[in-house]
């Protein structure tokens, strides 16, 4: 039989494993600051090292809570992995290549801006596509049965 799945548990779990991925974020900007450079914090490769990390972690939540609940339509469990794979994995890890580049190649040489403020982009959509993916393979890992009227999956989505 399968456990009942308690939203708000769920829910809170997804945003404390969230906050996890910011910690190294909390750690930058405090030695920045330390060193009255703390706007560079917005530079820092760790944005789109998180990213790439909860896309990937979105996708493996997702693909579990599909295998185990079985009861998804094919057409959009693709188009949501494949939209979570060009449009969000993808990027990130582009964009921390660029700024890998840029900042290794020249310790001195800061990235452009527009890298920096897509990387931000880019973390803070990974947070809600892993919140919200992440959920949805919860409720699909724990069966909808087990969820109550209120948690019941439709065929597809």
């Amino acid at each position: 039989m399968p456990m009942r799945l308690d939203r708000r548990r769920a829910i809170a779990g997804l945003f404390a494993e969230v906050s996890f991925a910011g910690l190294p974020l909390l750690v930058v900007l405090m030695v920045l600051l330390r060193y009255a450079r703390g706007g560079e914090v917005i530079a820092s490769p760790e944005w789109s090292f998180g990213a790439a990390i909860l896309f990937g972690q979105a996708l493996v939540k997702f693909s579990t809570g599909v295998a185990h609940g079985g009861r998804a339509a094919h057409g959009p469990v693709a188009l949501a992995v494949t939209l979570i794979l060009v449009l969000g994995l993808a990027p990130s890890l582009l964009v921390l290549t660029l700024i890998l580049i840029d900042t290794e190649a020249d310790p001195r040489r800061h990235p452009e801006t527009w890298l920096g403020a897509m990387q931000v982009v880019l973390f803070t959509v990974s947070a809600v596509t892993y919140c919200v993916f992440g959920l949805i393979g919860e409720i699909w890992r724990h069966g909808a049965n087990g969820a109550g009227h209120a948690g019941t999956v439709r065929r597809g989505w």
